[in-house]
C-alpha cells in the first residue's frame, strides 16, 4: 500500500467510528472536544514542531516557548475557563473534595517565587494549571466516567492508527534513528520511543478495559482491533522497544483481570489489599535473605527478564546526579520546572555521573517522576505528591462499591502511572500526556452518576449537544448536584 492509498483509507476506517464519529443521544456535550485537542496535542508533539525551521532546529515549547503553540493553549485554556464558569457549583464541590491536590497545586505556584528561572517556572506551572482545568471540564460533564470513555476513545482512535501509518508508510515521521544509526525507534506521532510506548500502554488498558465492561458485539470488535494495534506498537522495532510501557501494560491487565474477578464481593477486596501488605511485610525479609544465598536481587531477575541492565541503561548514575543536587536545597527544591532547563542549567546543577558517560548533552528529565519532584518541590512537594496519589487510591476503593467500573478504570490507570514514574518522568508536567491522565483518574469526583431525571431533562432539551447543553437549567442542575453530593459523603 502506498502513502496515498493509506491516507485515503484511514478516514473512512476510523473516521466513522461512532468513537469520534458525530455526537449521539446520551454523548457527552461538544465541551470535551476541548481537553481532547489539548490530550492529543501533548500526546503527539507541539504543533510548531510539525514545521520545519530554515536552520532545521527544533524548538522545545515546555522550555523556551514558541509564539504558536503558546497561542494555540492560550486559546484552548480560555475556552475551558469559559466551560467551567458556567459549571462553578460542580467546580466548587470538586476543589473541596479535593483538597491534597489543591494544595499541591498551590505549593507548586509558590514556588515560582524562590526558582532561579522564574520564567520558565512560570510557563510551566501555567500548562499544569492548563492540564487540570481540561481534565476538570471532563469531569464536569453529566456523566462524568462516559465523557472520561468518549475523550479516551476518540484520543487514541486516532493516535495509534495515525502512529502505524507514520511507522509504515511516512518513515521520515513515524520513525527515528540512534546516535549510531543502528538502533530503529518507533516514534509515531510523538517524540521518542518512551512517549508512544506510553500511550500504547494507555490505550492497551482503556482498549482491555472497555471489552471487559460491554460484552456486545459491535464494543467488543472495536475494543479488539484497538487492542491489537496497541500489541503492535508495544512488540516495538527489532532492537528497539518500551520495556517500562510493556511493564506497566502486563501490571495494569493483571489488576483488571483480579478486579473482574471480584465483580460482586467488593467487600473483599479491602481484605484482600490488607493480605497483600501482610504478605510483604513477611515475605520481604525472606526475599532479601534469599537474595543473599544466591547472590542476586529480585530487582535484577525483574531487570533481566525486561531485558535491560543493572544500571536500568544508565539511569542509576542519573539518579545518584539528583540527589546530589536535591541535598543542595533540602527542604523546598530548586523550584517548580527549575531543575531541568536545558543547556543554562549545565553550570549551576552538575551531573558528574551522567556527564562523564555522555559529556555535553543531557536527558530532559530524570528518569523517575519522584526524584523530579524531590530536587523541584523538595521533601514537601514530594509528600504532598504521593499523599495526593494514596487519597486518590483510597477514594478509588471506597467507590468500587457505588460505581464499580469507574474505580476499576481509576485503579487500574493509577497503579499503571504510578509504576510507569519510577523509570520514566511524567509527574506535574503539563505537556505530557501521562500526567493528564493521571489527573484524570487522580481527581475524586463528589457525584459520579447523574441524577437520572436531570439526564433525561438534558438529553431532551434542545440544543443539548453543544457547549450551552453541557449543562443543565441552574435551578435542576443545582439540587440535583447537591443531593447527589450530600448522598456520596454520607456513604463515605
Amino acid at each position: 500500500m502506498n502513502q496515498s492509498l493509506a491516507l485515503r483509507a484511514f478516514p473512512s476506517g476510523v473516521g466513522a467510528h461512532p468513537a469520534v464519529s458525530a455526537e449521539r443521544v446520551g454523548r457527552p456535550s461538544h465541551a470535551v472536544w476541548i481537553p481532547l485537542c489539548w490530550l492529543f496535542i501533548v500526546s503527539t508533539r507541539s504543533v510548531s514542531n510539525w514545521f520545519v525551521r530554515p536552520d532545521g532546529t527544533v524548538v522545545d515549547p515546555d522550555l523556551n516557548g514558541d509564539p504558536l503553540d503558546r497561542a494555540i493553549l492560550t486559546g484552548l485554556l480560555a475556552i475551558g475557563l469559559l466551560v467551567l464558569a458556567t459549571r462553578w457549583e460542580r467546580v466548587k464541590e470538586i476543589l473541596v473534595n479535593n483538597r491534597w491536590l489543591v494544595l499541591l497545586m498551590l505549593f507548586m505556584g509558590l514556588s515560582v517565587i524562590w526558582s532561579n528561572f522564574p520564567a520558565i517556572s512560570f510557563r510551566r506551572y501555567c500548562r499544569s494549571v492548563g492540564t487540570l482545568a481540561m481534565v476538570l471540564v471532563v469531569l464536569t460533564e453529566r456523566d462524568p466516567l462516559e465523557s472520561l470513555t468518549a475523550l479516551l476513545k476518540r484520543c487514541y482512535f486516532i493516535h495509534i492508527p495515525l502512529s502505524i501509518l507514520a511507522i509504515k508508510y511516512f518513515r521520515n515521521i513515524g520513525v527515528a534513528y540512534g546516535w549510531d544509526g543502528a538502533e530503529e525507534m518507533w516514534v509515531g506521532l510523538a517524540m521518542h520511543k518512551n512517549n508512544l510506548g506510553q500511550v500504547a500502554m494507555s490505550s492497551g488498558l482503556l482498549a482491555s478495559w472497555l471489552a471487559l465492561r460491554n460484552w456486545s458485539l459491535r464494543n467488543l470488535c472495536s475494543s479488539l482491533v484497538l487492542l491489537s494495534m496497541t500489541l503492535w506498537i508495544l512488540r516495538g522495532s527489532k532492537n528497539s522497544h518500551s520495556s517500562t510501557a510493556l511493564l506497566g501494560f502486563a501490571v495494569g491487565v493483571c489488576v483488571l483481570l483480579a478486579l473482574q474477578c471480584l465483580k460482586g464481593r467488593v467487600p473483599k477486596v479491602k481484605w484482600l489489599l490488607g493480605a497483600l501488605v501482610l504478605a510483604l511485610v513477611v515475605c520481604g525479609p525472606l526475599v532479601l535473605l534469599g537474595s543473599e544465598v544466591f547472590e542476586t536481587s529480585p530487582m535484577e531477575v525483574v531487570l533481566e527478564s525486561t531485558g535491560r541492565d543493572a544500571t536500568l541503561t544508565g539511569r542509576t548514575g542519573l539518579w545518584s546526579d539528583i540527589l546530589t543536587n536535591a541535598s543542595h536545597a533540602p527542604i523546598l527544591g530548586v523550584g517548580f520546572g527549575a531543575f531541568w532547563v536545558g543547556k543554562i542549567g549545565y553550570a549551576m546543577y552538575p551531573l558528574v555521573n551522567w556527564s562523564a558517560v555522555t559529556p555535553g548533552w543531557r536527558p530532559g528529565q530524570g528518569h523517575n517522576g519522584y526524584l523530579d519532584v524531590l530536587v523541584e518541590l523538595g521533601p514537601l512537594g514530594l509528600a504532598l505528591t504521593i499523599g495526593a496519589i494514596l487519597v486518590a487510591f483510597s477514594d478509588a476503593v471506597r467507590q468500587l462499591p457505588a460505581d464499580f467500573e469507574f474505580a476499576r478504570i481509576r485503579l487500574v490507570l493509577l497503579v499503571s502511572l504510578v509504576l510507569n514514574n519510577f523509570t520514566e518522568s511524567s509527574l506535574l508536567k503539563g505537556t505530557h500526556s501521562l500526567w493528564f491522565l493521571m489527573l484524570l483518574v487522580m481527581v475524586n469526583v463528589p457525584s459520579c452518576r447523574q441524577d437520572p431525571l436531570l439526564s433525561r431533562t438534558a438529553r431532551t432539551a434542545p440544543g443539548a449537544g453543544g457547549l450551552k447543553g453541557a449543562i443543565a437549567p441552574p435551578h435542576r442542575r443545582r439540587s440535583a448536584w447537591q443531593m447527589s453530593s450530600r448522598a456520596y459523603r454520607q456513604g463515605r
